[in-house]
């Protein structure tokens, strides 16, 4: 499960670590950079406005956001993880809260012209990641979207084919979103997937079925 104080104690070395699995290639972090960056290219186009990021970590790609003049919510579990992040985006908004137990009440009534979840959605079991996109979709703007970053798969036989790939690097306690499932438990939203690598990719959700 899920450790916040796992976390703390990774926060110094988090950025560092995540690079080198990427820059070799490797499961589980293969595509973090591409990852990144697609959502950024994303959000960027747009004027700024308001932007929620959850599980913010140490807060890399909200700070690209933040320079860019976006007002910034940042939610993250790990003290020391929103302590990293403060030092990129000093003045955001920032809140201590474990997504996994649903969102914070500080979100309640909130609107946000975009919300961005990277590499943390796997932490939540399956059907808990349906129940939690949901609420972040009462959370959208008429226009706004749900960004998703994070090692995630097509299809079950993609994710299947993944693990047996790299049994030794696989976390069975963690829970890769799969395109095909969000698919079927939101059939009254947009959902379009880009592939960035062989275990990452981004999910685009909007409450718009047009667009």
């Amino acid at each position: 499960m899920c450790d916040a104080n796992a976390f703390d104690h990774w926060a110094d070395s988090y950025d560092q670590d995540v690079a080198q699995s990427d820059q070799a290639e490797t499961f589980p972090f293969a595509g973090y950079a591409q990852v990144l960056d697609r959502i950024a290219t994303q959000v960027l186009a747009h004027e700024p406005a308001q932007l929620l990021d959850v599980g913010t970590g140490s807060g890399v790609l909200p700070a690209r956001f933040y320079q860019a003049g976006w007002q910034i919510t940042a939610v993250d579990f790990s003290e020391e993880m929103l302590n990293q992040a403060r030092q990129r985006m000093p003045n955001a908004e920032f809140i201590l809260s474990d997504f996994s137990a649903g969102l914070t009440k500080r979100l309640a009534g909130r609107l946000f012209d975009f919300i961005v979840i990277t590499y943390a959605l796997h932490h939540l079991e399956y059907n808990k990641q349906v129940k939690f996109l949901r609420s972040l979709l009462a959370l959208l703007k008429e226009n706004g979207k749900i960004l998703i970053g994070d090692i995630c798969f097509e299809t079950q036989s993609d994710l299947a084919a993944c693990q047996k790939r790299f049994p030794g690097e696989w976390d069975e306690d963690e829970f890769y979103p799969i395109l095909s499932e969000i698919q079927q438990h939101l059939p009254e939203t947009r959902v379009a997937y880009e592939v960035v690598s062989f275990c990452s990719g981004v999910v685009q959700i909007s409450n718009s079925m047009v667009g």
